[in-house]
């Protein structure tokens, strides 16, 4: 079986959703991909009689229960399905499991997860990379219309709150794309093109991430946020200096989820090629017994703003640090510091504040530690 990736396009109503599906097929099986197309539960319901509004309206929550088990449904048959397939594969789905959040709210989507013994983070990690586009509605009005999707009914305003709502449901997934109408259409699909493309680079695609040091931040507004808080905790097993192994407990409401991380440099300080994969509690909490270090414990906040997606994290140690992280895949998007969060100054290209130096830093880098390297025995004095 080829190499997977499982792409969730999102967004509001009219947001070109059905234009960027067509040309992702036609783009992405010309290079050699088998391009799997998952097509939106809600909308299948809806033509097919079951709807949440009009004449024989069902309950919302009940709707959005029958749209989750149709939605879970096909993507475990289309991963069935790649193993007839032995060439790299990308699973496109016209929504995701997180999309039903938006129309419900955060505690009877949690119970309708429950009722199926999911949670927010496993689902999340389930997917690859999650592209959201703005509805026409909130930048390019006069492109507004519902002609193309008869199970649409929302007005400009409820279009945007809409789009709101499905943005904030994807809030603590580890890369998202937003992509907005500043710019023509085809520059619209164009910048979903290139971050598929970016995605599927080899072994990962490189990040363009920037980094800033707090100074400050303006907790009344930050609290108007819509915010997704999860806890962080990290280690590391090898201190090569071209690449870092890490591995990461992510807690949120209760629930943990695993991984294992390998950064490796490159030229440009802020550009690093990375490589993940899932692990279980097992395997995190044996290595963590062997290691000699303090993990890392920090509490992150992730939210948009300005149509782009922050991390805000706030560490346990060193007491006090608070970095502020953004990732663009477009690199030609322009660097936005939410009105906020005052910066005391650009870290990008500091390697100082990298987690494997701050690591090390809250670690003393004890002759013990798993990262100091240790001298050869001929090295001894």
């Amino acid at each position: 079986m080829g190499k997977c990736k499982k792409i969730v396009l999102t967004g509001g109503p009219c947001a070109g959703k059905t234009t960027a599906i067509q040309r992702i097929v036609q783009e992405f099986t010309e290079k050699g991909y088998n391009v799997l197309v998952i097509n939106e539960a809600a909308t299948e319901l809806i033509n097919g009689g079951i709807r949440p509004f009009g004449d024989n309206a069902i309950d919302m929550v009940e709707f959005q229960n029958y749209v989750l088990d149709l939605q879970i449904a096909k993507e475990v048959l289309y991963e069935r399905v790649l193993r007839n397939y032995n060439q790299d594969t990308i699973i496109l789905c016209d929504r995701g499991i997180m999309d039903n959040r938006a129309y419900i709210t955060d505690e009877d989507f949690k119970l309708l997860l429950k009722k199926r013994n999911l949670n927010e983070l496993d689902v999340m990690a389930s997917y690859d990379l999650v592209i959201h586009l703005v509805t026409a509605a909130d930048g390019a009005e006069e492109f507004y219309t519902l002609a193309n999707n008869s199970a649409r009914t929302e007005t400009p305003a409820q279009a945007i709150l809409a789009d709101r709502k499905t943005m904030d449901s994807w809030l603590g997934h580890k890369k998202i794309e937003i992509i907005d109408n500043s710019k023509t259409f085809d520059d619209k699909i164009h910048n979903v093109i290139k971050t598929i493309y970016q995605e599927l680079g080899e072994p990962y695609p490189i990040q363009k991430q920037y980094k800033f040091l707090v100074d400050s931040i303006d907790l009344d507004k930050l609290k108007d946020k819509k915010l997704v808080k999860l806890e962080l905790e990290q280690f590391f097993t090898d201190g090569n200096n071209d690449a870092n192994t890490m591995l990461r407990k992510t807690t949120k409401d209760g629930n943990s989820s695993y991984s294992s991380t390998i950064k490796r440099d490159t030229e440009d300080p802020s550009e690093r090629i990375t490589t993940c994969h899932k692990i279980s509690d097992k395997e995190y909490n044996d290595a963590l017994s062997k290691c000699l270090d303090k993990p890392i414990r920090k509490c992150r906040y992730c939210f948009t703003y300005n149509k782009q997606y922050y991390r805000l994290d706030v560490f346990e140690e060193p007491n006090g640090l608070a970095i502020l992280e953004m990732e663009l895949t477009n690199k030609g998007k322009e660097v936005v510091i939410p009105d906020f969060i005052k910066i005391n100054r650009d870290i990008t290209n500091d390697i100082e504040y990298r987690n494997v130096n701050l690591y090390k830093k809250i670690n003393g880098r004890r002759k013990n530690s798993n990262l100091v390297k240790r001298k050869a025995p001929e090295d001894k004095e």
